[in-house]
């Protein structure tokens, strides 16, 4: 396995984000932490762009490092979606834990990329 890192500039306000690809067999995951914003979407972008590059059937993007994200980085993991579908691979955002994140999800109705999570059910009493 293994594992890169992409980190922008600081951004002006002092807003960043890191984003850690690991490969594993037929399998890449992208994390991202801190806040995906107009500033810092491009580098989600690269990673998974890169991610989609090799000849895995899956890539993950895992936002559970995120707090943040506005529409600049939906558009990107849109796209990303969209691009693996068509090259018949599979594209899955996981680990969306932020309740801002969950919320533009749903207000966008694109809840259908992001991967299940039980223990954020709210009505899953056995997640504890």
């Amino acid at each position: 396995m293994s594992t890169r890192r992409h980190e922008p500039a600081p951004a002006p306000e002092g807003i960043a984000a890191a984003v850690t690809t690991s490969r594993s067999e037929g399998h890449v995951t992208v994390a991202v932490t801190g806040e995906i914003d107009i500033a810092t979407a491009p580098l989600l972008e690269q990673a998974l762009r890169e991610a989609l590059r090799d000849r895995v059937t899956e890539v993950e993007a895992d936002l559970s490092g995120v707090s943040f994200c506005d529409l600049s980085g939906l558009d990107v993991l849109l796209r990303a979606e969209r691009h693996a579908r068509a090259h018949g691979r599979t594209l899955r955002v996981a680990g969306v834990h932020s309740p801002q994140v969950r919320r533009l999800f749903e207000l966008t109705g694109t809840t259908r990329i992001a991967a299940e999570d039980p223990a954020q059910d709210p009505g899953n009493r056995n997640s504890a």
